[in-house]
């Protein structure tokens, strides 16, 4: 797996984790932090777009190509 780093849980959150596995929620606790943070990267694009969409609403956008735009939301998501 590219990129993978070895990280270090809480104990609660460990227990939590292990718990989501043992009756078969996920299949590791990897696979398990790993779908957490894509649910939260998903949660804060979805802000970021409802966001957007609001100051689109109120006459506060800005016209730019969806290259641009793009760059804007993943810097300030701090993604790549």
């Amino acid at each position: 797996m590219p990129n993978a780093a070895k990280i270090e849980l809480p104990a609660d959150l460990q227990a939590f984790a292990e718990e989501r596995v043992r009756v078969g929620k996920s299949a590791s606790v990897a696979d398990f932090v790993r779908e957490v943070l894509e649910d939260n990267k998903r949660a804060l694009l979805r802000d970021l777009l409802s966001e957007g969409i609001a100051e689109l609403d109120a006459d506060l956008g800005v016209e730019s190509s969806p290259e641009d735009l793009m760059a804007e939301v993943r810097a300030e998501a701090h993604i790549r």
